[in-house]
C-alpha cells in the first residue's frame, strides 16, 4: 500500500493537484458511451451495439478501481469535523453504489453474451440506474472542489491557514486570497 501511495503522491507532483479528477474521466465517458450503447442496442436491435455496451463498460470498471484509490486517498485527507467530510462520505457511498450496478450489470451481460443471448432488461436497468446515480455522485465531487476546495492545492492550504486563525467560515473559492491563480469570482 506504501508504493501505492508513493506513486500517487509522485502524480500529484507531476499534476499539481490529487489525479482524482483526471482518472474519474475514465468511468464516466465509458459508462455514458455504454448506456448509449444500450439505447441504440435496443432501439436497433443490433448486437454491434449490445457488445460496444458491454466492452465501455468493462473499461468502465477499470477506471473505477484506480477512481477509488484515489478517491480514498483524498478522502483520508478531509478531516472529519470539515462540513465537507459528510458530502465526502456521500459521494463515496454514492459511487460504491454505482460501481456495484455497473458491475452486476456486467456480469450478467458477460453471462448472456456466453450463452448467445443479448443483454437482459435486469441488466440494461443496472446500468441505466448506475448512470443516472452517476450523475449526482459527479455533482458531488465538483461539489467538494467547487464550493469546498477539496482537493486544490492553494484552496486547501489556505483552508489549513483559515482553521488554523478560525476566521470567517467561509469555503471553497472565497478562502482564496485575491490574487490566487484561481481567486475570487
Amino acid at each position: 500500500m506504501e508504493i501505492l501511495e508513493k506513486a500517487i503522491d509522485e502524480v500529484e507532483q507531476i499534476l499539481g493537484h490529487s489525479p482524482h479528477p483526471a482518472v474519474i474521466a475514465i468511468p464516466i465517458g465509458s459508462w455514458t458511451a455504454s448506456n448509449i450503447c444500450d439505447g441504440l442496442g435496443m432501439v436497433t436491435g443490433e448486437s454491434k451495439f449490445d457488445d460496444a455496451a458491454r466492452m465501455t463498460m468493462a473499461i468502465g470498471l477499470g477506471g473505477a478501481a484506480l477512481s477509488m484509490v484515489t478517491g480514498i486517498r483524498d478522502y483520508g485527507k478531509i478531516p472529519k469535523d470539515r462540513p465537507s467530510h459528510q458530502i465526502a462520505t456521500t459521494h463515496a457511498l454514492g459511487n460504491t453504489v454505482v460501481g456495484s450496478l455497473f458491475a452486476t450489470s456486467y456480469l450478467l451481460r458477460e453471462l448472456d453474451h456466453q450463452a448467445g443471448r443479448r443483454p437482459s432488461l435486469l441488466s440494461r436497468v443496472l446500468a441505466l440506474t448506475g448512470g443516472g446515480l452517476a450523475v449526482y455522485t459527479a455533482w458531488l465531487g465538483g461539489k467538494l472542489v467547487e464550493e469546498y476546495g477539496e482537493g486544490v492545492k492553494p484552496a486547501m492550504e489556505q483552508i489549513e491557514r483559515d482553521e488554523q486563525s478560525h476566521q470567517d467560515g467561509s469555503h471553497g473559492r472565497e478562502r482564496l486570497a485575491a490574487d490566487s491563480p484561481l481567486g475570487r469570482h
